[in-house]
């Protein structure tokens, strides 16, 4: 019996691959579930030990490179179940995942409130015009916004959250957790999903064929959803047009969501307000790309996810997960790989 109560499956071994990368305590973790745990330690190498043909449970940490994940693919045959410790999952979705009938999982919820606190960091940091003051101390100046003695015309003051206007593009997990941490701040939400219908937390939920009556109202544009066929360039020249001149596009989900072409250009013309990218089509960014030198952009190095106690609950989540499993339970984080997500 488990710890829960329920009849594990027949005693055979159940053969899970993980990296080699995960400290021995994670591992030990993943062996107390069941005596029935073999657990194979794999690194980025097409050779693989023999182990890993039997294996039931694949760990596809994004540590391995695409080969590594070939090759183990193609070595277990018979693998029921394949767990991607992230929030997204468009490079693990590759053709031979999809036409497999294995189960894909992701860490459903574990990444909500990170990401979502990141997009309002970024937010609070573009309306205070924080990177003026940050370049300012680095040159020991007492420089910047000085409201209090005169104004720069060409200089724009530190703006509050308060009554702007919030457009969520992508009502999942992330993008409600960031609903409900602005509504203290009194904004007005406003959010784009799939499919359309009264929520609680946005005033407005707006539907396929209706993301412009979004982008006009919005003073800050959150991209907070999945990367698939049908959001790619989700952003582009037209997208761009219709927001307002004053607009903020923040993107803490996937680059390839932004036409980067159209984005250098509307940002250079100033046709919006600014962008703070924390996630590229190319990553790492190159450094001879032209966001590195724009003003009005803030870049992060898709941080957006990375935080303090990320080993602590990616290890309960995939135990948890794997309890469920030995058990013959349900799993919780279970992808739709014909949706993407």
């Amino acid at each position: 019996m488990t710890a829960a109560g329920e009849c594990e499956l027949p005693s055979s071994p159940i053969v899970v691959v993980l990296p080699d990368l995960l400290p021995d305590s994670y591992v030990a973790a993943v062996r107390a579930v069941s005596p029935r745990i073999q657990v194979v330690r794999i690194g980025n190498d097409e050779t693989l030990p023999p182990e890993v043909a039997g294996a039931d449970v694949f760990y596809r940490s994004w540590y391995f490179r695409r080969r590594t994940v070939d090759a183990v693919l193609q070595q277990a045959r018979n693998l029921r179940w394949m767990h991607v410790p992230s929030a997204g999952l468009d490079i693990a979705l590759s053709p031979d995942v999809i036409a497999r009938d294995f189960t894909v999982t992701h860490m459903v919820g574990a990444f909500d409130e990170p990401v979502a606190e990141f997009a309002l960091m970024l937010m609070f940091a573009a309306a205070k015009r924080l990177p003026t003051f940050i370049d300012a101390q680095r040159a020991r100046e007492w420089a910047g916004v000085r409201a209090w003695d005169r104004v720069d015309e060409e200089q724009a003051l530190p703006a509050l959250l308060r009554g702007k206007t919030l457009g969520i593009v992508g009502l999942g997990g992330i993008g409600l957790a960031l609903a409900q941490m602005v509504r203290p701040l009194r904004m007005r939400v406003l959010a784009y999903r799939r499919h359309p219908g009264p929520d609680r937390h946005a005033e407005i939920v707006y539907g396929p064929g209706e993301l412009r009556q979004l982008l006009e109202q919005s003073d800050f544009v959150v991209l907070a959803l999945p990367l698939t066929a049908e959001t790619e360039h989700i952003i582009g020249p037209e997208e761009l047009h219709w927001m307002k001149r004053s607009a903020w596009l923040v993107n803490i989900a996937r680059g390839r969501l932004i036409d980067d072409e159209a984005l250098v250009v509307a940002l250079r013309e100033e046709r919006i307000g600014g962008a703070c990218l924390d996630a590229f089509a190319r990553e790492p960014l190159t450094t001879d790309h032209p966001y590195w030198s724009l003003a009005n952009v803030i870049l992060t190095p898709h941080a957006a996810g990375a935080f303090e106690e990320l080993g602590d609950v990616d290890r309960d989540y995939f135990v948890g997960e794997l309890r469920r499993f030995v058990a013959g339970r349900p799993l919780r984080g279970v992808v739709d790989r014909a949706r993407g997500y």
